[in-house]
Formats: C-alpha cells, structure tokens, sequence
C-alpha cells in the first residue's frame, strides 16, 4: 500500500450504540485512519442510545472516503433507515469500491440499499428478516466491500477486522496486541 492515510466516515443518528461506535471508531483512529464523524441532526448533535451527547459534522458535502461505517442501536438504525442521505452515501461509495460495513442492526440499513443481495453477512438476531442476503450468525462477516458484525460485543473484532481488510494482516496483529497489552 501507497503512504495515503486512510478514511473513514463514522455516521451517527440518534439513538446509536455508543459502544459500536466508539470502540470501532477508536481502533481505527490507533490504525492511523483519518476519521470524518457525520451526524444526521443539523444541529450538528446526536445522542447515543444511553445517553451520551456526541457533535459532529452535518454538511451534505463529505469527501469520497475508503469506509463508510454505520454503527448500530435500534433506535438508531431506525433513524439512518429514514435518510435519503444515508441511502445515497453508502451507494456511492459502494459503486465507487469503497468497504462499506455495519454493525448489529445497521445492516438491515445495507440490506434496503440492496447491497446484501446473496452475500453472507451477520447483524443482531432478527433484524436479518427480510434481507436479501445469507445470513450467517457469525461474529463478524468480510467479503469483498462489506464488513458486517452481530453486536455490540464485537465491536473490536469489527474494527480490527476493517483495519485487516485496509491494511493487512500484520497492521491487525500490530493494533490488536497494542489494545490487548501484549507485548
């Protein structure tokens, strides 16, 4: 890989998972990534399912990045799968090659845009009903341009697993050790 510092946009609406959101955002961060964080609200906030006030960008006008990552939170989820916007920004950059990925229910998110059509992938139990896709169950699911994982547990193993897909193998071991205190 060229020296180019990889980007990531984090989207959040209100009622998303702090930990799903949070934990893989700040693995990523440790992995260099240059994060963009988009909020839905105008104002610019939104607050997580449990309570935590989180500011980020509201523009409509966010640069073509090499992930695009949906935390979930049913409330959440519920919010991003009413925003053209959220549609709109996961095709492009889906059509465009970017990784697209999705934790917990967010891929139901994945599975309107019809991005899931005979892919396997995993989300939270029973928010794959009526997805167009092969639903696993497993803890975390790669495939070419999408990474989806099943819940707020495996919000590390999801971000390690971007990281692996971004920047190899080695890079995964590199941060994994470094937030395990392994030496």
């Amino acid at each position: 890989m060229d020296n180019k510092k990889l980007t990531a946009i984090f989207i959040y609406a209100d009622g998303f998972e702090d930990t799903e959101a949070i934990a893989s955002r700040d693995v990523l961060v440790r992995a260099g990534f240059q994060i963009y964080d988009y909020v839905l609200n105008p104002n610019g906030e939104v607050n997580s399912s449990h309570g935590m006030k989180f500011i980020g960008d509201h523009t409509n006008e966010l640069p073509l990045a090499d992930v695009v990552v949906l935390p979930g939170g049913s409330r959440g989820v519920q919010n991003l799968l009413k925003s053209n916007w959220v549609d709109e920004m996961i095709q492009n950059h889906y059509k465009n090659g970017k990784l697209v990925c999705a934790i917990c229910a967010a891929p139901m998110v994945l599975g309107k845009n019809g991005l899931l059509k005979g892919l396997p992938f995993t989300c939270y139990p029973g928010c794959e009903e009526g997805l167009d896709g092969v639903y696993t169950g497993n803890e975390v699911v790669v495939t070419d341009r999408i990474i989806t994982a099943r819940s707020m547990l495996y919000s590390i193993p999801f971000g390690l697993a971007i990281i692996e897909k971004m920047m190899g193998k080695e890079k995964r071991e590199l941060i994994y050790k470094q937030i395990a205190g392994i030496r």
